[in-house]
């Protein structure tokens, strides 16, 4: 299964965690669609001092709900993907970024920090 192989690879070789944006980030994909979309935790400091060189300046949650936010971050996952040759369909076609970091409460995580993937399925299912 394509998706299966592409978020292994990703989080395997961690891809997306060699920006100079630390996060942490959990890719979901189906094999009926042909792109990728990611729910992303940015570190604020780095989101806050990333965004304020674009002229971008609000707290961390709003700046979480900016499109420009979200589209200059996924420009540069994507672009850091096409540096290491992934193929189109598997570069993010959307981003959402979460304030929240993932945690044990909202029973997204195990106790050992493994992101539970059926369980962030259902919570961020539009």
């Amino acid at each position: 299964m394509i998706v299966y192989t592409l978020v292994k690879q990703i989080h395997q070789f961690e891809l997306y965690r060699c920006m100079s944006l630390n996060f942490f980030i959990w890719v979901y994909g189906n094999s009926f669609e042909s792109f990728l979309v990611a729910v992303l935790v940015p570190d604020r400091k780095a989101l806050e001092d990333r965004t304020a060189e674009h002229h971008l300046t609000d707290d961390y949650k709003s700046l979480c709900q900016k499109i420009k936010a979200r589209k200059y971050i996924l420009d540069e996952l994507n672009s850091l993907g096409q540096k290491q040759q992934l193929r189109g369909f598997e570069l993010l076609k959307a981003v959402h970024l979460e304030p929240n970091p993932f945690d044990i409460e909202r029973v997204l995580m195990t106790p050992t920090f493994k992101l539970k993937r059926p369980q962030f399925l259902k919570y961020y299912k539009v």
